[in-house]
């Protein structure tokens, strides 16, 4: 072998190995799902005298653009598009529930988000100005931007109060109702704060929103964990809980194949979810 050819051969050594192991490698330790039950949300989630929701909507409010391997190892260099969005729980009777309640304006440009729409984060502000509780997936700045738009009003004082309760409960490391047909499952071991959202809604359609968990569907699909210049760098993330988590997911969709996984950042194409959290702005767009 000439000396050229060492030479590459020692620089592709020096840069692949590395790039091979924060950018593509989706090895975790070996880990056990986490054990979850639908059964468990669904007796958790039913009371006859508070029937679930009526339907979902959503909005979508900004979009930001990553490498596919910060959240999936080994997909690729390409730009993913991932999605803020805000759901809106709608009941026959009482006050609706917000999921995620956007960004403001000023964090979208400090984020570097894409297509922040103002229009969209109006429409997310009011109906949390309505609403009985904000249930964040995370405490994100995606998460709580209409709470923070809503300043010191007194519904921010009492949403705040709710969110106070969530989070007290979610310490406790269990699954736990918080709303007629709405489960929290608090995920110990991931993100501080983080959790999945379990819906029920009155016609016995089920929902479970994954939240940073699983940014897109190739995360539980696919087992596929974020690379590990995300997971093993600065703030690191125990990649074995994450698969624990991630096969959890599977564990629940197997047990319920009805079940529609909500991925933090994608809406599923045939969720039954609605578009706009206000009819009007359908005939608008």
């Amino acid at each position: 072998m000439s000396r050229l050819n060492r030479v590459l051969l020692l620089l592709l050594v020096a840069i692949g190995a590395p790039y091979y192991w924060f950018m593509l490698d989706n090895s975790a330790p070996k880990a056990k799902p986490v054990e979850l039950s639908v059964a468990e949300f669904r007796r958790l989630a039913t009371d006859p005298d508070e029937p679930g929701p009526q339907r979902i909507r959503f909005e979508q409010v900004a979009r930001q653009s990553v490498l596919g391997n910060r959240i999936a190892a080994g997909t690729g260099l390409r730009a993913t598009e991932l999605y803020t969005f805000s759901f809106l729980l709608e009941y026959a009777q009482g006050a609706p529930v917000l999921i995620g309640g956007g960004l403001t304006p000023a964090d979208a440009r400090r984020y570097e988000h894409e297509n922040f729409s103002s229009a969209a984060q109006k429409r997310v502000t009011k109906a949390l100005s309505q609403a009985r509780m904000l249930i964040p997936l995370a405490p994100v700045p995606e998460q709580l931007g209409a709470l923070r738009m809503l300043g010191s009003s007194r519904q921010a004082k009492l949403l705040d109060a709710n969110l106070s309760q969530q989070q007290q409960a979610d310490r406790l490391g269990k699954p736990h109702r918080v709303a007629p047909g709405v489960v929290v499952v608090p995920t110990p071991k991931l993100r501080p704060g983080s959790r999945l959202v379990f819906v029920r809604l009155a016609n016995g359609q089920e929902y479970l929103f994954a939240g940073s968990l699983a940014p897109i569907q190739e995360s539980w699909k696919q087992m596929r964990l974020p690379a590990r210049f995300v997971t093993d760098i600065g703030r690191t993330e125990d990649r074995g809980a994450i698969k624990s988590w991630l096969r959890a997911l599977r564990h629940l969709r197997r047990e319920a194949p009805a079940l529609t996984i909500v991925s933090g950042n994608r809406i599923p194409d045939r969720g039954g979810l609605l578009h706009y959290f206000d009819e009007s702005a359908n005939l608008r767009a």
